[in-house]
């Protein structure tokens, strides 16, 4: 069958891949393990795409622990995904000077402070907070992934491949140069060798892992008439982790 005809809009290959999650991620939630928390309910939910759920579910654990970070971090992940970025923000925002606010749970902060903006599409600010945690973590892939989107969502794309270059081709833990190469490639209309290397990052890594990152990249730079969201109906997940 050619390529035309596997076309699915960005929608349609969004809910396959958290539709596949769901499948796998709930098969470990079964009958025979303890209830799971308000907050690991909210974390679930929130990891398999039912953010209405996981509102539902993280009001309940800010009523459980008020005042815990971790919780408030994830309400402002939850209300991203919803759209409600005013509301994500401020979640945030209130965060600052609360007591326990450690080193660790500050980078969670800033991390899903510029997630919050690379889904507002706010790239700049988004490479802001990237780029200080890198500071922080240098050499971090998943980090230089995220600027490598920042930068080709400005279409500044000097930047974009400096980045992209720091990225390892075998990295047995991250498929990062793969989703570097196809952002690249889609935004500077090179479909088919985006398609490429989405796909290799499937036969290297694992569609798993291959799909937890197509999501974002999907939502940032593939187009419904052309490219890995109309091309390619990601299959159904299954667990095979990346060659070590």
């Amino acid at each position: 069958m050619s390529r035309k005809g596997h076309r699915v809009t960005r929608s349609t290959a969004l809910g396959l891949i958290l539709a596949a999650l769901t499948t796998v991620l709930r098969a470990e939630d079964a009958p025979d393990n303890p209830p799971l928390t308000p907050y690991g309910a909210a974390l679930l939910d929130y990891k398999t795409g039912r953010y209405d759920a996981a509102r539902a579910a993280i009001n309940a654990a800010e009523k459980a622990r008020p005042g815990d970070l971790r919780t408030e971090i994830l309400k402002a992940r939850i209300l991203t995904e919803l759209g409600d970025y005013a509301g994500a923000r401020k979640a945030l925002e209130d965060l600052n000077g609360k007591p326990g606010l450690t080193p660790e749970i500050s980078d969670a902060q800033s991390l899903a402070f510029g997630d919050l903006c690379l889904r507002k599409r706010s790239f700049d600010e988004a490479a802001k907070f990237y780029e200080s945690l890198l500071s922080r973590k240098p050499g971090d892939p998943d980090l230089i992934l995220k600027v490598v989107y920042t930068r080709v969502g400005v279409s500044d794309f000097v930047d974009a491949a400096k980045y992209a270059s720091q990225l390892k081709p075998l990295d047995p833990d991250h498929p990062c140069y793969y989703f570097a190469k196809a952002a690249l490639a889609q935004a500077t209309g090179k479909a088919e060798e985006a398609d490429d290397a989405i796909q290799t990052s499937r036969t290297l890594y694992g569609i798993t892992a291959a799909n937890l990152y197509l999501k974002t990249y999907l939502e940032l730079f593939a187009s419904a008439e052309k490219g890995p969201a109309s091309d390619m109906t990601p299959p159904p997940l299954i667990k095979n982790p990346p060659p070590k």
